[in-house]
């Protein structure tokens, strides 16, 4: 018996979410590069711009809630790098903060804070 989970409608609307027309939505880095020139600041200004252009019957292929649409695909990096604010790479981002910190902290330090906080014994 099929429930309405597995409802061939509703897995389409799943596959479609986050593009109201329900087309395919081009890839990542083709909607990243053509939206860069506009400089962005904010996903909500570029999904306003996209339902502009919408009403113009242009970027019909464009998502409106990119993240959504892209991290079912696993394209979606992250809110800068799609904007064309940044080309690094969240690894290089993540390795670069690491790199600024003065010192660094051992798990066994950071469990005896904890401990501490929460009030917890050591165990014998």
């Amino acid at each position: 018996m099929q429930t309405v989970h597995d409802s061939p409608l509703l897995q389409e609307h799943k596959r479609h979410r986050g593009n109201p027309n329900w087309g395919i939505a081009r890839p990542y880095t083709e909607v990243r590069e053509c939206i860069k020139p506009y400089h962005f600041k904010t996903v909500k200004q570029y999904s306003e711009w996209v339902r502009s252009e919408r009403e113009l019957g242009r970027c019909e292929d464009f998502p409106i809630n990119p993240q959504l649409t892209y991290a079912r695909k696993n394209e979606w990096i992250s809110r800068e790098h799609f904007l064309g604010r940044t080309d690094a790479l969240p690894s290089k981002i993540v390795h670069d903060e690491d790199a600024n910190i003065p010192e660094k902290i051992s798990f066994k330090s950071i469990r005896g804070i904890i401990m501490q906080i929460f009030g917890i014994k050591k165990l014998s």
